[in-house]
C-alpha cells in the first residue's frame, strides 16, 4: 500500500490546525478539520480519519479533568446517542460527495451562529441567565440524539450540545471543568461508537486506518502549540477570527459543491 504524499501531508496540516485552534479557543477541532478536509479529498474518507483523531483528542482532554466527571450527566445524552448515531451513519452511507460537502457546510454555518449567539455575545448569555427554564433529562437525551445524527453523518456533533451545555453553564447548573469532563467523555464516546459502526458496515479500510496513524503526531504537536499560545494571544479576538474563517470555509464548501458555481 502506498499513501498519497500530497493528500496525507495536507491532511496532517489540517489536523495540526484543528488541534491548534482547539488548544487556544477551546472549540473548533471538528469544525476546522471537517471544513478543510473536503476541499482537497473525499469528505467521507476525511471524516473517517478525523474520527480516529477525535477519539484521541477527547480522551486526552478528558484525562486532564477526569476528577470532575459525573457518570449521570454523561449517561443522559449518551442514551440519546445510542439511537441518533446509527441514524446518522445511515444518512452518511446515502450521501454522495457533493451532498456531503453541502451538509457539512450547512452544519458549519449553524455551529458558527450558535457559538456567536450562545458564547460570544451578551444576547444569548443574558437570555440564558435570566431564563427560568429548567432543562430536564429529556432535553439532554434529545441533545445527545441530534448530536449523534450530526456526528454519525458529518462528524460534526457540536451544535446540539453547544445549546445544551452552554445553557447549563449560564444557569450555573454545571461548572467549567465539569462541563469539559462530561462533554469530552460524550464526544469521545460518540466518535468511538462512530468508528465501531463504520467498521461494522465496512466503511473503514486498512489504508484509511494507516493514514490516520501517520497523521496522528500532528494532533499532539498542534495541541502543544495551542496550549503554549493560549496565554500569549488575545483569546477573544482569536475566537472571532476562527468563527469568521469557519463561516467563509462553510460557504466555499457549499458554493463549490453546486455545479453552476
Amino acid at each position: 500500500m502506498q499513501l498519497d504524499l500530497f493528500t496525507t501531508g495536507f491532511t496532517a496540516i489540517v489536523i495540526f490546525l484543528s488541534a491548534l485552534v482547539h488548544g487556544i479557543a477551546g472549540f473548533g477541532a471538528a469544525q476546522v478539520a471537517m471544513g478543510l478536509l473536503p476541499l482537497f479529498r473525499d469528505p467521507a474518507a476525511g471524516s473517517i480519519i478525523f474520527t480516529f483523531i477525535a477519539i484521541v483528542l477527547n480522551l486526552r482532554v478528558w484525562w486532564s479533568v477526569r476528577e470532575d466527571f459525573a457518570w449521570k450527566d454523561w449517561l443522559i445524552p449518551v442514551s440519546g446517542l445510542l439511537l441518533g448515531l446509527p441514524t446518522g451513519i445511515f444518512l452518511f452511507q446515502g450521501l454522495d460527495e457533493t451532498a456531503l460537502r453541502i451538509v457539512i457546510g450547512i452544519t458549519l454555518v449553524i455551529g458558527v451562529i450558535l457559538i456567536i449567539i450562545m458564547r460570544m455575545t451578551e444576547i444569548g448569555k443574558s437570555w440564558m441567565k435570566e431564563s427560568s427554564l429548567k432543562l430536564g433529562w429529556k432535553t439532554g437525551v434529545l441533545a445527545g440524539f441530534f448530536a449523534g445524527i450530526l456526528g454519525g453523518s458529518v462528524a460534526i456533533p457540536g451544535p446540539p450540545m453547544i445549546l445544551y451545555g452552554t445553557y447549563l453553564l449560564a444557569t450555573e447548573e454545571w461548572k467549567g471543568n465539569h462541563t469539559k469532563a462530561v462533554f469530552t467523555a460524550f464526544f469521545g464516546t460518540l466518535m468511538t461508537y462512530r468508528l465501531a459502526s463504520l467498521a461494522f458496515v465496512g466503511a473503514i479500510t486498512f489504508d484509511l486506518a494507516l493514514e490516520a496513524m501517520v497523521v496522528m503526531p500532528a494532533l499532539f504537536i498542534g495541541s502543544a502549540v495551542g496550549i503554549f499560545l493560549y496565554k500569549r494571544i488575545d483569546e477573544t479576538k482569536f475566537r472571532w477570527i476562527v468563527l469568521v474563517g469557519l463561516a467563509m470555509n462553510a460557504f466555499i464548501l457549499i458554493l463549490t459543491a453546486i455545479p453552476e458555481f
